[in-house]
């Protein structure tokens, strides 16, 4: 199946070339954030013009982060020499960490909203009872997270976004027409035809033959594992292509023709219930969840920080272009 070939995101807790990871140890959850690599063009002394905002480092709707709030995180991080030791002997660099102190800002700012629309309250009990498990102290480590103030937030994020997994996961679905392209021109190409409408859509997905899938028709509940990826999360009416694999060029070509969020439940004996994930696994689900409404609310990013990849809800280092996101035309 052509889904199994899509990674989930470029940012998080996922393993990859550049990660920034802490304590691998054993336990509850593996924090890996995955960050792409990219030049740190003056992100610590700040070239550049940044969003309409004065001072801000990212804005989500009417809501935003200061560039100094940005920077003390970063700045927190950067007199770990014993974190900086192991960041950047995996390859990281300062602007990597700003690239994921700023993303985890977007999706604190996405959760935060999400939380206040699904009636989603996490008081403060319950904060603290995840702070008192020794295994957070990892988690929030792999996060980058040290100040305590920070730390509340993190773990208020998570659970926020477990709770979102918990509502939606059993009652997602949506329906795709999946193909392939070999360069980032091919992509785009098939990418505004089978935005065109349905009669260009159907040559398309004819044309490349097994390399293509038409209403191809999931339900999260039965792939959780895969509930993470940004075909979940697109909203209905749009085609969207990114690369996903670099060698060779392969990039996947995704038409959204329908997404449902209240289905019914599925119902089937054998599917992953909740119950079963890993808060990792929830944590990433609930996170592609606030994905409609990061496009809904609209992402700003100071560019001294990167772009927006509103596919992988990270921030992609600057130069790198983002994924394509095209609005459909289905009848």
């Amino acid at each position: 199946m052509l889904i199994d070939q899509l990674p989930v995101r470029r940012s998080g807790r996922i393993s990859g070339p550049w990660a920034v990871q802490r304590a691998r140890g054993a336990r509850r959850r593996a924090p890996v954030l995955f960050l792409a690599l990219g030049a740190a063009c003056a992100v610590l002394t700040g070239c550049g013009s940044g969003p309409n905002q004065a001072g801000a480092a990212v804005i989500v709707g009417s809501s935003s982060v200061s560039l100094t709030d940005v920077q003390a995180r970063v700045d927190d991080v950067l007199r770990r020499s014993d974190v900086m030791s192991q960041l950047t002997g995996q390859g990281n660099t300062p602007g990597d960490i700003a690239r994921f102190v700023a993303t985890r800002e977007v999706q604190h700012l996405l959760l935060t909203q999400s939380a206040q629309r699904d009636g989603i309250r996490i008081d403060d009990q319950q904060v603290d009872a995840e702070l008192a498990k020794p295994e957070t102290t990892q988690m929030l480590d792999g996060d980058l997270v040290f100040d305590p103030g920070a730390a509340r937030e993190a773990v208020r994020d998570q659970l926020i976004a477990e709770a979102l997994t918990t509502k939606y996961l059993d009652r997602l679905a949506v329906t795709v027409d999946v193909t392939t392209a070999t360069s980032r021109p091919d992509a785009l190409n098939k990418a505004r035809l089978l935005a065109a409408g349905p009669v260009q859509a159907s040559a398309v997905l004819a044309a490349d033959g097994p390399n293509a899938q038409k209403n191809l028709q999931l339900r999260a509940a039965l792939v959780p594992q895969s509930a993470a990826l940004f075909l979940f999360g697109t909203p209905a009416g749009q085609v969207v292509a990114t690369q996903t694999s670099a060698s060779p060029d392969v990039w996947t070509v995704v038409r959204v023709t329908r997404r449902s969020i209240d289905a019914p439940p599925v119902g089937d004996p054998t599917a992953t219930s909740v119950a079963q994930l890993g808060e990792q696994t929830m944590d990433q689900i609930g996170r592609r969840l606030t994905q409609p409404l990061a496009e809904e609310l609209g992402v700003r990013v100071n560019p001294r920080y990167g772009t927006w990849d509103p596919l992988f809800l990270s921030v992609l280092p600057p130069g790198q272009q983002p994924s394509v996101v095209l609005p459909a035309v289905l009848s």
